[in-house]
């Protein structure tokens, strides 16, 4: 796998695409300025179809009640999220990963830059279960506990899962797009720093109705 959360891409019928967040994101919470944001190869375009919902999903436990807490709040969050727009939940939770359309594992820190990634086949636009998820155990980053930076991570890689890509918008929990934030423009770092800090799956709200709105009119 490339470094740093690039993105893979194969000609084969079915390609793998692996989608990161690079260590960058939580770097400005410490007081150091981020590298550039992760490259992804999700176009927007791709999802499930609406008869796969509620997604089968298994998090697995760390141990620590306080992250496992906050791994199970985004995926409740996402549910809550999807009821809201969809009338049904993203997710059902399932004890065996065996069991799984989407497989959440954390993982130990690498010396690497990734702080999670989403890996996923996509054939013809449509995800290919399984999703696997890994999110590496997090620490905490200045005024950010390790259960928030765990939280947003996990909610931002959960978003891919679901076939959202990179944002614009330094509010999002799916921020950011590489090169598309200024942080020498006050108002726009003081945005991200305050969603990071304040990781919100609302955050994307517009972006997952407008994309499952179209996406179920194509494939329903």
């Amino acid at each position: 796998m490339p470094p740093r959360g690039s993105a893979q891409r194969t000609t084969e019928p079915r390609a793998r695409r692996s989608i990161g967040l690079v260590i960058g994101l939580a770097a400005l919470l410490a007081g150091v300025l981020p590298a550039a944001g992760s490259d992804t190869a999700l176009d927007g375009k791709e999802g499930h179809p609406r008869g796969r919902f509620p997604l089968a999903i298994h998090v697995g436990s760390v141990g620590d009640p306080a992250l496992d807490e906050a791994a199970a709040r985004a995926v409740r969050d996402w549910n809550a999220l999807f009821r809201e727009l969809f009338g049904i939940p993203a997710f059902r939770e399932v004890a065996r990963d065996t069991d799984a359309q989407v497989i959440v594992k954390l993982e130990a820190a690498t010396g690497e830059r990734l702080m999670g990634e989403a890996r996923l086949n996509v054939e013809k636009e449509l995800i290919e279960p399984p999703v696997r998820v890994v999110v590496f155990m997090p620490a905490a980053r200045g005024q950010t506990s390790r259960e928030v930076v765990l939280y947003q991570v996990l909610a931002h890689e959960i978003g891919h899962a679901l076939g959202l890509p990179h944002t614009r918008d330094p509010r999002s929990v799916m921020c950011c797009v590489r090169g598309s934030i200024d942080f020498k423009d006050p108002p726009t770092r003081d945005a991200y720093i305050a969603a990071r800090r304040q990781p919100d799956v609302r955050s994307v709200r517009g972006e997952i109705a407008a994309h499952y709105e179209a996406f179920w009119k194509q494939h329903p």
